[in-house]
């Protein structure tokens, strides 16, 4: 009873050294392993990667052009002062009065001063003019095509995320699964060389477990070159550094199981309907297509701007100014102009004409590349459920042969012991389960990453995480 009492006490005086010291726990946190799973590496890719906030400032531009679009319709208000200096003998020239007896030069105001001053109030305003107009149309067509470039570029980077992840934890599978061959071969080399010594093995029987060990020492150093750089790559997608104590969870998300789960199980029709899309279907969904056909609503835009040359353009003007004096105060009478300015256009020297082609075969040129991106796309998909129907039958042909080559395994072991098989033959047993395990591990990421990249090109990454 007096021990239980205890240690009932000393846990309520590590938990008081707690409150007191919050910085202990906070230290043991530091100290200890931080897991990244595949969503906190997305969403600091979201937060953090460049080219994202690169993408999102091209949004902005492009709003704010929409509304610098409208205010070009809006009238526009200026005020305006001019100081003029005439030489001597222009002045002279120009003031009649000094010719004038003083009694009669003094009937006739000054209207020509060697120092003057002129100063206005201007407001004008387009009534009709086609390239405001059509800029208005333009712009926001831009602003529709940078939000789905926008949302192209998110798609491209989570893709680009979820596919460097799983590239990272196949390739530490692959690392440990060869870690423990050549761990194998380790041992084996070493027995064989003792076996060689005692005069119990030939050279060429010895040499055999050396090479062995040699490949299985290459295929670990390839292959922990491959998760290196695998790393560093998911580390410059979200753009922070891995250290020692940064370790990724080692497991995907929820969302991408249960998808995994819907796909495995279809039949080939099944899964080849999921891509019968129409091009409108295709462009709601895939967003890089839906910002390459707002290109080509803009270059059909920028045509149709191009016959905008060929109208008139009507604008208003009002001045109310003072007259032109020597004084630089506002204190002379006010001239006041209102104008209708009519301008249109007649011979331009065929500029008009070539730039009304050239924006036609842009047009038709965005046109057949919007085709060709559509093709494309629709090709990319079928390719895509081709090779998850691929990596199905191969996922299931890769467990039966892990299990074949495991069970081999152990028999030709256990014939070896006997002295019935070669070691050649063993070695080759041991090899081909490695094989059949490393391509298990190989058609099972395989098929997750053609997963993603068939809700990549369909618009759904989002749904996976």
């Amino acid at each position: 009873m007096k021990s239980v009492t205890h240690s009932i006490l000393l846990f309520f005086l590590f938990i008081l050294y707690l409150s007191i010291n919050p910085g202990c726990i906070k230290a043991q946190k530091s100290t200890g392993q931080v897991f990244l799973t595949m969503e906190e590496a997305v969403f600091r890719a979201l937060e953090k990667n460049n080219k994202i906030l690169s993408s999102k400032y091209a949004l902005k531009k492009a709003e704010w052009d929409t509304k610098q679009a409208w205010t070009r319709l809006f009238p526009t208000l200026s005020f305006n002062t001019r100081y003029t200096w005439i030489d001597e003998q222009t002045f002279a020239e120009r003031d009649f009065r000094r010719y004038l007896p003083p009694d009669l030069a003094n009937q006739f105001p000054q209207t020509v001063f060697q120092k003057s001053y002129y100063s206005s109030f201007d407001v004008s305003m387009p009534v009709f003019n086609g390239a405001v107009l059509n800029g208005l149309s333009i712009a926001n067509k831009q602003e529709d095509m940078f939000r789905q470039l926008d949302k192209a570029t998110r798609e491209q980077i989570i893709f680009n995320v979820i596919g460097s992840y799983l590239n990272v934890l196949k390739n530490k599978e692959l690392v440990n699964l060869q870690k423990e061959y050549l761990d194998l071969s380790g041992l084996n080399y070493e027995k064989a060389q003792r076996l060689f010594q005692a005069n119990r093995y030939s050279q060429n029987e010895m040499l055999r477990w050396k090479v062995d060990y040699q490949q299985q020492k290459s295929a670990v150093v390839n292959s922990e070159s491959a998760l290196r750089s695998e790393i560093l790559m998911l580390g410059r997608l979200i753009n922070s550094n891995f250290n020692e104590d940064t370790k990724l969870e080692g497991k995907i998300t929820d969302q991408l199981e249960e998808e995994i789960g819907k796909l495995i199980v279809m039949s080939e029709e099944e899964l080849l309907g999921i891509i019968n899309l129409s091009e409108d279907e295709l462009k709601g969904l895939n967003s890089n297509l839906a910002a390459a056909w707002s290109n080509q609503e803009i270059l059909g835009l920028l045509h149709r701007n191009s016959y905008t040359n060929y109208l008139p353009n009507i604008s208003l003007s009002y001045s109310y100014g003072w007259r032109e004096n020597g004084t630089l105060a506002l204190d002379d009478y006010s001239p006041k102009t209102f104008m209708i300015n009519l301008s249109v256009p007649i011979f331009s020297g065929f500029q008009n004409f070539t730039h009304l082609k050239s924006t036609l075969y842009e047009y038709k040129q965005s046109e057949e590349d919007f085709k060709d991106q559509v093709l494309n796309t629709k090709l990319l998909l079928n390719d895509v459920v081709n090779r998850i129907i691929t990596q199905k039958t191969l996922i299931e042909l890769s467990k039966t042969n892990v299990e074949y080559n495991k069970n081999n395994y152990r028999v030709v072991e256990q014939q070896k012991e006997k002295g019935l098989v070669s070691n050649i033959d063993f070695i080759d047993a041991k090899l081909s389960y490695q094989n059949a395990k490393i391509n298990e591990i190989t058609a099972h990421y395989d098929f997750i990453t053609a997963v993603v990249q068939l809700y990549y090109l369909l618009g759904k990454l989002e749904s996976l995480f």
